[in-house]
């Protein structure tokens, strides 16, 4: 109330929910079902409710799949990154628990611990009442309500996996790979050991050639990423070197709760 800065803020599943049959019957499933087999999207299996307070804010994240997003009442401001740009975004290390959310705060960057988020490349809008938008998987995504009780709904579908390895790696292919690997690593470093472990990683790259030799296990793992590298066409160890710091640098040498 007055100038508190709280704001409250439901999400919930539709699902689970037999008092709203009778209301699902009647909305525009076709339309739905249709231009998700149109594009190949694969068909929505979840959705979400979003109701919130004037000013209630979704930090910036992304989702690992399609997201088709209803704008219902109220406006909302809409900020989105695309995929490719994953590293300037910063986000939290795969077993932090605001994985697939941005370090940064997107409407008031810190570019002093963030220098990278300066250049990346964004696309703002205010959603209007029956407002439609499309986040493909990946595509970070920052909301603001313009209004009081704005109402949103997003309907989610699996993205079409690749039925052969491509001939030629994309930006968007090699993202997903930066992700995969990070998620390797994990499993090999183990959670409690993960962070520290990370940042050894960083030290044996800097140290230059022949770290692969060395240190144990973080030796074997950069073992390990030069050969996963070398089959996605990242074959020049300089470049490898340039790939894995991009993923080290400032995510695993700060302070992550700061930016929580």
């Amino acid at each position: 109330a007055g100038d508190s800065a709280e704001r409250l803020y439901l999400q919930e599943t539709m699902s689970g929910h037999p008092e709203l049959a009778e209301e699902f019957r009647s909305w525009n499933w076709p339309f739905l079902l249709q231009n998700s087999n149109r594009h190949r999207w694969g068909l929505p299996d979840s959705n979400e409710l979003f109701i919130g307070m004037q000013g209630a804010e979704t930090d910036a994240h992304y989702d690992e799949r399609h997201n088709l997003f209803f704008q219902v009442r109220g406006r909302k401001q809409l900020l989105v990154f695309p995929f490719v740009e994953y590293e300037k975004l910063y986000p939290f290390p795969v077993t932090h628990p605001c994985d697939r959310q941005s370090m940064v705060d997107v409407a008031r960057p810190d570019l002093e611990a963030f220098p990278a988020f300066a250049t990346a490349s964004g696309q703002y809008t205010t959603l209007q009442p029956a407002d439609l938008v499309f986040l493909p998987y990946g595509w970070f995504h920052w909301l603001r309500n313009d209004d009081a009780l704005s109402i949103s709904l997003s309907f989610w579908s699996l993205s079409t996996k690749k039925e052969r390895v491509p001939d030629v790696f994309s930006a968007h292919d090699l993202t997903l790979v930066r992700r995969n690997l990070e998620k390797h690593m994990a499993a090999r470093f183990g959670a409690a050991l993960f962070p520290q472990r990370m940042r050894r990683l960083l030290r044996l790259i800097d140290a230059g050639p022949g770290g692969e030799t060395s240190d144990g296990v973080v030796g074997e793992v950069l073992a390990e990423a030069r050969t996963l590298l070398g089959a996605v066409q990242v074959a020049d160890p300089e470049k490898q070197d340039e790939f894995l710091r991009s993923m080290l640098r400032v995510r695993f040498e700060g302070e992550w709760q700061a930016h929580v």
